[in-house]
C-alpha cells in the first residue's frame, strides 16, 4: 500500500507514466484482460487513481500502441493520473507487489512524450522453422524489400491485398548459426491508422520463403517489441 504526503488532495491530478513488461504467458492475454489486471493492481497498491465519472466508474487507463496477442514485450507503457501526492519509489513497489513477475514494471514517472507522437515500432522476431539456413534468410530479406510488398490484411471491408511497403520503416534478416534460426530485426508504423502488425509480414515471409510451413510443434516464432519511435526516430519514453 502506497503511503502519500501529507497533503491528501490537489487541485489538478498528477499524471503518471508506468513502463512495464508483458512477457511469457502472458503474451497471450487479451488487451481486455491486461485493463483488468492493471485496474486491479492499481487498486490494490493503493495509488490515489483518477476515476472515470459516471454510473460506473473505474479508474482511468491510457495504454500506449496495442500491442498484438502472442507478442511479447520489453517496453510497454500505461498513463494515469494521481489525485494525491505520492512517492515514486513506494508506489513502483506497491505496483509490483501486486502484479505477476511477467507483467512487473521498472518505472513510474512523470511523462514528457505524448503517446500521439508515437509514429514506429520496433520489433524482433526469431523464427524457428526446419532447413532454416543463409539462403532463406536472405530470400526473407528480398521478400521485405520488395515494391510493392503485398500483404493479406484484414480492413474495415474485410480481408483484402494491401501494399505496406509505406509502413516498413526499416527491416533486416540474417541467419544466426549458432541457435539455426532466421532473425528479423523491424521498424514498423504504430500510430493510429497506420498500425502495421508483424503477424501480416510473417504471413507473407510463409507464403513466399516457405518458412513455418511445418508441424507447429516444430515450427514457432517469438515476436518481441523493444520500444517505440518518435516521426523523427527518437526513442519514445
Amino acid at each position: 500500500m502506497v503511503q502519500m504526503n501529507q497533503t491528501p488532495t490537489q487541485e489538478t491530478p498528477r499524471p503518471l507514466r508506468i513502463r512495464f513488461r508483458k512477457i511469457g504467458a502472458l503474451q497471450y492475454i487479451s488487451h481486455l484482460d491486461l485493463m483488468r489486471t492493471m485496474t486491479r493492481a492499481l487498486v490494490r497498491a493503493g495509488l490515489p487513481v483518477r476515476y472515470t465519472s459516471g454510473y460506473n466508474p473505474k479508474p482511468h487507463l491510457v495504454f500506449s500502441a496495442p500491442l498484438p496477442v502472442g507478442a511479447e514485450s520489453t517496453k510497454e507503457y500505461l498513463d494515469i493520473a494521481v489525485t494525491a501526492p505520492v512517492d515514486l519509489s513506494a508506489a513502483l513497489t506497491a505496483l509490483n507487489r501486486s502484479l505477476p513477475a511477467e507483467l512487473s514494471a521498472d518505472a513510474i514517472y512523470t511523462p514528457e512524450w505524448k503517446f500521439s507522437e508515437i509514429a514506429y515500432a520496433r520489433y524482433e522476431i526469431t523464427i524457428h522453422t526446419n532447413g532454416a539456413n543463409a539462403e532463406q534468410a536472405e530470400l526473407c530479406n528480398r521478400l521485405l524489400h520488395q515494391k510493392p510488398l503485398m500483404v493479406r490484411k484484414m480492413t474495415k471491408s474485410g480481408e483484402r491485398d494491401t501494399d505496406v511497403s509505406a509502413s516498413v520503416a526499416s527491416c533486416e534478416a540474417f541467419f544466426r548459426e549458432e541457435g539455426g534460426e532466421i532473425f528479423l530485426s523491424l521498424v514498423l508504423r504504430a500510430d493510429g491508422g497506420n498500425f502495421l502488425k508483424p503477424d501480416y509480414l510473417i504471413g507473407y515471409l510463409k507464403s513466399g520463403a516457405g518458412i513455418l510451413s511445418g508441424s507447429p510443434a516444430e515450427e514457432f516464432c517469438k515476436v518481441m517489441r523493444k520500444g517505440f519511435l518518435t516521426e523523427e526516430s527518437v526513442e519514445f519514453d
